[in-house]
């Protein structure tokens, strides 16, 4: 089988800190006038949701690599598609839509 970098439990896990963001409006502790560490609440807690967001796709990545997505990967790299030119002697090449690379 496999991997799929799209599975349910990385789904999950890069889902909490956007909806960390998504709340921010409604929740009553971040909502407020008041100072946390000597920035405004909502300041900081948008800086955190955005640590969190970096933690949770580096635990994504992460979890796709140990179930084998770098060999998936490596080998998608090595694949040419029908759209891509080869420059293999310096040339320059159009692609498929006529536009200079």
């Amino acid at each position: 089988m496999t991997p799929v970098l799209h599975s349910p439990g990385r789904l999950a896990t890069a889902a909490v800190p956007v909806l960390g963001f998504l709340l921010t409006p409604f929740l009553p502790f971040v909502n407020g006038a008041h100072l946390w560490f000597g920035v405004p609440s909502e300041l900081f807690w948008t800086a955190l949701c955005v640590l969190a967001t970096v933690a949770a796709l580096r635990l994504v990545e992460t979890s796709y690599l140990r179930a084998g997505g770098r060999a998936l990967d490596e080998a998608e790299e090595n694949e040419t598609g029908p759209d891509e030119d080869a420059v293999t002697d310096g040339t320059v090449a159009t692609g498929a839509r006529g536009a200079v690379r």
